[in-house]
């Protein structure tokens, strides 16, 4: 089918020149290049027909697609895939809800790849559209380049439910929410199974040209169907992985000759953690050494579509501020050392059921860690802080863990020397990495959130948390180096200049917001070492860290030695390693799925009637040829003979 448009690109030339080109003719090229496609050298007397750049002619390649793509866990799947070969569909630009009788059943071409602008990404419509999936071939998603006004949450309106502290044995009256729904404005669409591909595409130059090209050959105009030929879209995202975590995991277990490649990944990075003193390393699970605090916040994000996950409310807000209280504590532990150690955690993959939080408790279970989980003295976390004028900090508690006396009295000190507030006793933490903790052993601990009950994030892991949504910004006469020293009105509200951050990463690799703590943390918390790069290098791992910094008056980044206490752990669910145990209940089991090819491209397609025609007319002429061939082979010992010399000839 795509060969059919050369003629059509030759028709507006020629009129483009005055001419009105036969239609006879057209009909001839197309068959020209159908003939050529199967294979069968033909030289015609024509010329311009150049077939060895006919894909650049027809194609036009969408240079910004984000897709959504494939995740699994113990049960089932969730996410987006297209056909190997890609989803092929007509285009039509939704305009409204009420305009889906078009795609869904009254439009002549299907099946369709709606076009949505992003207030009409709800999940009404979504809904609709995969339930017609007959009809529809793909969605992509026009993202704008300023947040929307309503509210948008693809999550769930109950985070983690399911891996989190409050189940039935632990208290049945708190667990899936019954008492506080903490994401009302979640409609689960991140969690819905598509079997059809959906795209994020940049509201830029390529988006105007899929505009203009439905504008020119796709819209229906007085209700009457338009003609050929059409504006089709093409998405390539096809899934490796399918089923669930345990068909996924066996597949990859399975080492084919011909194919050795996996199917899937779990999900992993690593958690970021460093002490107020330093720690024996070597010695894993210190049962006797000093009780620590532990001060945690989360890393990662995710939104519906892959690597689109800025988690500026979700997540940074949380540890940046925890990064400004280790630096603001550093001389303060120095000059006086406190009577506990202050153990600062930043985990990954909390998004995903906790899981860089699950790791570390299992690790310090099973003396995998150098502190162990019985010199946890306490938790305090810092969650979602995205302070505006009118908001303010609350102290979230556990009232289940607080029945205990002694829980009690830690939770309950008065000696705070700032102004916050506290919900009401019967109100059960948020969603948090300290819920993993309680599930080991009832600890004492907090969770600084900036919601006294519902989250007051409008866009909860989605691709709208952004720096837009805190009111950041910056002047435009700014160079970049100067905007990371600028002070803007937003952040002397909050804690926060919040940079975006990447969607969680896979494997056991550490992911590009994780190395970003992990230096950021050290050259907050650690002195500088005044030795040169080859012995800092020669260091033990456990004592150095080598960060980056910019110089006072210049631009050219310079090199130090940094001694600190910070160190990289593992954050891979125990599900995966080392239980292997891939139905578990107990830990996270999400995998995402490999791929090869992400890529979306617009295209004109012809009538089925045309296409069986020029087929057929590919066919007779390859028909024709073999048997040209097979009478001309069969007669050339009379077509090519010549007569035969005298055998006496004289010369």
């Amino acid at each position: 089918e795509p060969y059919m448009d050369v003629a059509q690109i030759r028709l507006k030339k020629w009129k483009r020149r005055g001419c009105d080109l036969p239609y006879i003719w057209l009909q001839y090229e197309r068959s020209l290049c159908a003939v050529l496609a199967t294979g069968l050298i033909v030289v015609f007397p024509f010329t311009g027909v150049g077939c060895n750049s006919v894909e650049k002619k027809i194609y036009v390649h969408l240079n910004y697609t984000v897709p959504c793509v494939r995740l699994l866990n113990a049960t089932h799947q969730i996410g987006c895939q297209s056909s190997l070969s890609g989803n092929v569909g007509v285009l039509h630009v939704l305009e409204s809800e009420d305009n889906l009788d078009w795609v869904l059943s009254k439009g002549p071409n299907p099946p369709y790849l709606v076009i949505l602008e992003a207030a009409l990404f709800t999940r009404s419509i979504m809904m609709k559209l995969k339930n017609g999936s007959n009809r529809v071939a793909g969605v992509a998603v026009v993202a704008p380049n300023t947040n929307p006004t309503e509210p948008f949450s693809p999550y769930t309106t109950c985070p983690n439910e399911n891996t989190g502290v409050y189940t039935e044995k632990y208290d049945p009256a708190y667990a899936h929410c019954n008492v506080t729904v903490w994401n009302p404005l979640g409609n689960g669409l991140a969690y819905e199974e598509f079997d059809f591909p959906i795209f994020s595409l940049k509201d830029d130059n390529d988006t105007q040209v899929i505009r203009q090209c439905f504008l020119d050959h796709n819209q229906v105009v007085n209700g009457s169907a338009p003609q050929y030929p059409l504006c089709a879209m093409q998405l390539y995202s096809h899934m490796s992985a399918v089923t669930d975590t345990a068909t996924c995991m066996r597949r990859n277990d399975i080492n084919f000759s011909i194919s050795p490649e996996g199917v899937c990944d779990p999900l992993g990075d690593s958690n970021v953690w460093a002490s107020s003193r330093p720690i024996n390393t070597t010695q894993k699970g210190h049962k006797n050494s000093e009780n620590v605090i532990i001060a945690a916040a989360r890393l990662d994000s995710r939104s519906f579509f892959f690597d689109i996950a800025p988690g500026a409310q979700s997540s940074v807000t949380g540890f940046v501020s925890l990064l400004a209280a280790a630096h603001a504590l550093r001389n303060a532990t120095q000059e006086a050392p406190p009577n506990r150690t202050i153990l600062y955690t930043f985990f990954q993959g909390e998004t995903f059921d906790y899981i860089g939080s699950s790791r570390m408790v299992y690790d310090m279970e099973n003396n995998q860690f150098a502190v162990d989980l019985d010199n946890v003295h306490s938790v305090l976390e810092v969650g979602q802080v995205g302070l505006r004028s009118d908001s303010q900090l609350w102290l979230h508690s556990d009232p289940v863990s607080r029945r205990n006396s002694s829980v009690n009295d830690e939770v309950a000190s008065k000696d705070l020397n700032v102004t916050v507030n506290q919900p009401q006793a019967s109100q059960p933490l948020p969603p948090s990495s300290f819920q993993r903790f309680l599930r080991a052993r009832p600890i004492p601990g907090i969770v600084i959130e900036d919601h006294q009950s519902v989250f007051t994030n409008r866009y909860y892991e989605s691709m709208y948390d952004n720096a837009e949504y805190l009111n950041i910004s910056y002047p435009s006469n700014l160079t970049a180096d100067e905007q990371l020293e600028h002070i803007t009105e937003t952040a002397t509200v909050p804690f926060t200049l919040s940079p975006p951050t990447a969607e969680f990463k896979f494997i056991h690799l550490s992911s590009e917001p994780t190395f970003l703590v992990q230096y950021l943390l050290a050259n907050l918390t650690g002195t500088v070492v005044n030795v040169t790069k080859e012995d800092c290098q020669h260091q033990r791992e456990d004592d150095k860290d080598k960060e980056s910094s910019v110089p006072p008056n210049g631009t050219q980044r310079e090199s130090f030695c940094v001694r600190s206490t910070v160190h990289l752990s593992k954050a891979l669910s125990p599900a995966f390693d080392p239980l292997k145990e891939y139905t578990s209940t107990e830990y996270s089991t999400w995998t995402e799925s490999r791929w090869k090819t992400i890529k979306g491209r617009i295209f004109l397609v012809a009538s089925h009637e045309l296409e069986m025609l020029t087929l057929g007319v590919g066919v007779g002429v390859l028909v024709t040829s073999l048997l040209l061939t097979y009478l001309i082979s069969s007669k050339a010992d009379i077509l090519f003979s010549s007569g035969r010399e005298p055998t006496n000839a004289t010369y």
